[in-house]
């Protein structure tokens, strides 16, 4: 039996209940903690019941497992300064504009008291002057602006004061020139101030735009519940949006969706996993790994280049520099160089089962990465990977194309062929990097994009032509290298960049040799001949002017030594990127735009 929790017997069940009812009426108490009666005698601060299933819990080991439940892994609600307490360093936080509060812009008059009284109640149960906490903080001697909810003011709803206060967060982060942190627990607006809590979502919608503008990173951290007009204004707003397990987030709510639609929804309709099975939130992060999560972020904002570019590699936050890679000679096979493998063999072996994916090359090459997930707009593709990455020391943003290595995520990552909603994805990391100033590395391999009816439903044709407009304006520096198969538009859609490399046993086609031999003969059987026919090998694309270089393999191909393989895509990529940074934005322009417009041969 663990020592920490067991399922309650009948006695202590009622004795639980009895306590939450003492809690519902106005003790501070956290809901199910078993307190000291003056009646019954009860022992002290012993047993929490957890609301989802039903284990009695040390309270000392509740607490210091940050009141998440050991059993079932239930995440009980925060109040603002113990999520203070978990995230930041200790001692550190300075809190902004404290005692503002509401001055009931409307008179509301509720039927049994007014709204100024019920705030009065609220602020003396719960010590505080209103539902919000803004200040400035440090997480791992990072240095951000925090807003942090609280649930158990008036359900955390959003009114004038909440609005103010959250707006100038958003202003002190801009004054400061530091990252912004919100975190979120609303259930929606404050019905009490009517017009005045609608209007608070474009306040601080607003309020961002400055702060987007002056390229500062916001962070919005949701946890249960965030609904309403927050989760509908800045809950949704974040550069980067991440949520605790098993918040409910949405807009309606599970009640209203059901009354209205007259329908039950499945159990997770609008919790955080629902979001982010939907595209809509880059990560469900354990409570116990939100600070380790958050400092990985702001390592990463840190170390990005000034934007003035005046010194690559010089960070925004901080004044710690980057170290250039040195440059060991040119390495890459010659042009002429033949392969002892004909175009077919090539084939065979860019779609080797046992040939590195996207995800097994993060594993070897980058220091440290960080899966952003969805488009936030429908769906969460898996065919496409992406991310934060480490990569010689800088921080890039990785984007590639995943097959999945057994049938089960092949199914998952549907081949390696995305949707429209993979690509939008893929789209929605390049404007992140470009917006941060992170070089963008794609990695293509793909058999080509999903050829389904729901995938032009939704738009795939437009999903690549859109793919490929931003590529050719990223702002930043981008590197593409083909590590399989580069299959027609599926695969161009990440290549249009200013380095375009492929791996020596890789192939790049306008169509799969099969279907060329069917469309050109008539019969898919003529397949190896078509490959020779449409020079689709690294060596051939090199000669033709199609890319810019060759990244030997370990011999036999990469399927034979991952390791080999991972170490020399590294140093190219190294190479690349600091070939890249020592130019200037606009020469890197001028040149990307010179390189795809100069492609091709013809007749006049």
């Amino acid at each position: 039996m663990d020592p920490f929790s067991w399922t309650a017997p009948e006695e202590f069940e009622e004795m639980i209940e009895n306590s939450q009812a003492t809690s519902a009426a106005g003790s501070f108490d956290a809901p199910g903690v078993v307190r000291q009666s003056h009646s019954t005698g009860l022992l002290k601060n012993i047993f929490v019941k957890c609301k989802r299933c039903r284990t009695l819990l040390y309270v000392r080991a509740w607490e210091k497992n940050l009141k998440v439940c050991e059993v079932c892994g239930y995440h009980f609600r925060l109040s603002a300064s113990e999520r203070i307490a978990s995230l930041l360093d200790p001692g550190g936080f300075v809190e902004r504009e404290a005692e503002m509060q509401s001055s009931d812009p409307l008179d509301f008059a509720g039927q049994s008291h007014t709204y100024a009284e019920k705030l009065i109640e609220e602020q003396k149960r719960t010590a505080m002057y209103e539902a919000v906490v803004i200040g400035i903080g440090q997480i791992a001697r990072y240095p951000l602006v925090l807003a942090v909810m609280d649930f158990h003011f008036i359900g955390g709803s959003m009114g004038l004061v909440v609005g103010e206060k959250i707006t100038r967060a958003v202003e002190l982060a801009c004054e400061k020139h530091l990252p912004l942190l919100i975190v979120s627990a609303s259930g929606g607006a404050r019905m009490q101030e009517g017009i005045f809590s609608l209007m608070q979502m474009a306040k601080v919608s607003v309020a961002l735009t400055s702060l987007s503008e002056a390229r500062l990173p916001f962070i919005s951290l949701l946890t249960d519940p965030t609904m309403g007009g927050v989760a509908a204004s800045f809950g949704m707003q974040g550069d980067i949006i991440l949520a605790e397990p098993g918040a409910l987030v949405g807009f309606a709510g599970p009640r209203v969706i059901e009354q209205f639609i007259h329908q039950k929804l499945p159990e997770d309709a609008d919790t955080s996993e629902f979001m982010l099975s939907h595209g809509m939130i880059d990560a469900v992060i354990p409570r116990s790994e939100l600070r380790s999560t958050l400092c990985q972020l702001l390592h990463y904002y840190s170390q990005r280049p000034s934007q003035n570019a005046q010194s690559p590699g010089q960070s925004v936050f901080f004044s710690k520099a980057q170290q250039m890679p040195e440059r060991r000679g040119e390495p890459q096979p010659s042009v002429n160089q033949s392969s002892p493998l004909n175009s077919w063999e090539k084939v065979q072996i860019a779609r080797h089962k046992d040939r590195p994916y996207t995800a097994d090359y993060i594993r070897l090459i980058c220091g440290n990465f960080l899966e952003l997930r969805g488009d936030r707009r429908y769906a969460d593709d898996q065919a496409i990977i992406g991310g934060f990455a480490t990569l010689a020391g800088r921080t890039v943003m990785l984007v590639g194309h995943q097959k999945g290595r057994d049938q089960k995520q092949r199914q998952t990552c549907s081949f390696g062929m995305p949707h429209p909603e993979g690509y939008r994805k893929a789209q929605r990391l390049m404007r992140h990097a470009e917006k941060f100033g992170f070089p963008v590395i794609c990695l293509i391999d793909t058999p080509g994009a999903f050829p389904g009816l729901e995938a032009e439903q939704r738009g795939q044709a437009q999903a690549i032509a859109e793919s490929l407009t931003i590529m050719s304006t990223l702002r930043v520096p981008t590197v593409a290298v083909v590590i399989g198969e580069g299959g027609s538009g599926g695969a161009l859609a990440l290549g249009l960049a200013d380095r375009v490399l492929m791996l020596e046993h890789s192939i790049y086609t306008v169509a799969s040799p099969e279907a060329a031999a069917s469309i050109l003969w008539r019969d898919n059987k003529l397949a190896s001949q078509a490959a020779d026919a449409m020079r689709i090998t690294a060596h051939d694309l090199l000669k033709l002017g199609m890319i810019d270089g060759i990244i030997p393999e370990p011999e036999g191909g990469a399927h034979l030594d991952h390791v080999a393989g991972g170490h020399l895509l590294a140093e190219y990529l190294a190479l690349a990127l600091a070939e890249l940074e020592v130019i200037s934005l606009q020469t890197v322009l001028e040149q990307r735009h010179t390189k795809f417009r100069n492609l091709g041969l013809f007749q006049l």
